[in-house]
């Protein structure tokens, strides 16, 4: 198989095993009897050790080689979900949680590395038209977890991501091993990244945004069951996610170059604000569907200009550190704040869709923040940005 082939079944095996339970994880903690304030600790675990460790294991992965890193953690986090089939209890599910994070969080960064590096040496590839088949595999995952909760229980999505990270790790034997930087700078000089001023307002904004979304990563099915929605209806609203990211991925080089880095960031956050205010406002979970057309610009191409910004300012050799600080910042302390904020209005019984109004006005403020402080970049033909 060709490298970008075996990318391409990575990712779509990857968010296979994401789509299965991260929108499930805190309907999981429910069934087992957790009270809202255990919920919101279980469901910080992950971005927690995204937050504390992800930079350092990025840093390992540009010394040591991304194929290895893949397959040790994919292994490790493989075996980690198969813990959850026996954790009936607060403590237990917290101790499988913190093994599955600090080994699961390691391997998006490093495919999205990887991505980008075999964009650059070849220009018919994009980091979109890579990172579209995780979409595939999201919508699919979705589907499938939906009928088999409501055939079995909920802990079959635990299978289901166990199997998808256990292909994971086989396929990522057939990965080429990266040649080492004939020059290798110091750890020390990792941290330069953080002087770039773009950069600094740019991550600032993704926390905003990271800490409104959260609500939809982890919130979403209690949102829908809140409205009347069956296990089904939610797995096929999630896999409805999928299938709208799928063009705005596969275009997102071609619209970042059309519209430049700014613009499309300051649309994207506006669309996440615009999608939350939405579900505020709806009343029967049928209603919600229509507003799920707007993942493809709240998520995916969110996304996509996002790391492309990062690419643009990373020294080419810190490539997986530069992204593991985007990382760390969205799926990190930006998840942590927002499952925190969700968490402590949902245990005093505001509803989901209350959560929802009060993040799309905060989620407005990274819109105005990005528009006043982001440079207005063009990206050229050779993928570079001008001023």
């Amino acid at each position: 198989m060709s490298p970008a082939t075996i990318l391409r079944v990575l990712y779509f095996l990857f968010f296979c095993c994401t789509a299965a339970f991260i929108p499930r994880m805190a309907d999981f903690c429910l069934n087992r009897g957790l009270t809202h304030g255990q919920i919101s600790l279980v469901l910080s675990i992950t971005p927690v050790m995204m937050f504390a460790v992800q930079p350092f294991y990025g840093m390992m992965a540009d010394k040591l080689g991304y194929k290895k890193t893949v397959l040790i953690s994919s292994l490790i986090a493989s075996v980690s979900y198969l813990g959850y089939l026996a954790s009936n209890s607060f403590l237990t599910i917290v101790a499988t949680t913190v093994i599955m994070s600090a080994f699961y969080n390691t391997l998006q960064p490093v495919l999205d590395s990887i991505a980008l590096r075999l964009s650059e040496r070849d220009p018919n590839f994009s980091y979109g038209s890579l990172r579209v088949f995780g979409a595939v595999g999201w919508m699919i995952a979705n589907a499938i977890s939906g009928h088999f909760i409501d055939a079995t229980d909920i802990r079959a999505i635990f299978i289901v991501s166990f199997l998808s990270m256990f292909l994971v790790f086989v396929f990522s034997i057939f990965l080429s091993n990266e040649s080492a930087e004939t020059q290798q700078p110091g750890f020390s000089q990792a941290f330069s990244v953080l002087k770039n001023r773009q950069l600094m307002v740019l991550l600032l904004c993704v926390f905003i945004v990271s800490f409104g979304a959260t609500t939809i990563w982890n919130y979403y099915s209690t949102f829908m069951k809140e409205k009347g929605a069956s296990d089904t209806l939610v797995g096929y609203a999630l896999s409805f996610h999928g299938f709208c990211e799928l063009p705005f991925f596969y275009f997102s080089a071609r619209i970042i170059f059309k519209l430049g880095l700014k613009t499309t960031f300051v649309i994207t956050a506006f669309a996440t604000s615009l999608r939350m205010f939405l579900y505020s406002i709806t009343s029967e979970p049928l209603h919600v569907i229509p507003i799920e057309l707007l993942q493809g610009l709240s998520w995916s191409l969110f996304w996509a200009v996002s790391v492309e910004f990062v690419n643009r300012v990373v020294d080419g050799k810190w490539l997986a550190t530069g992204q593991s600080l985007l990382y760390a910042v969205y799926f990190g302390i930006g998840q942590i704040a927002g499952n925190y904020w969700t968490g402590y209005f949902h245990s005093r019984g505001m509803t989901i869709a209350r959560v929802f109004l009060m993040n799309a006005a905060l989620t407005f403020v990274a819109v105005i923040i990005a528009w006043i402080f982001l440079t207005k970049e063009k990206v050229t033909d050779s993928g570079t940005t001008q001023a």
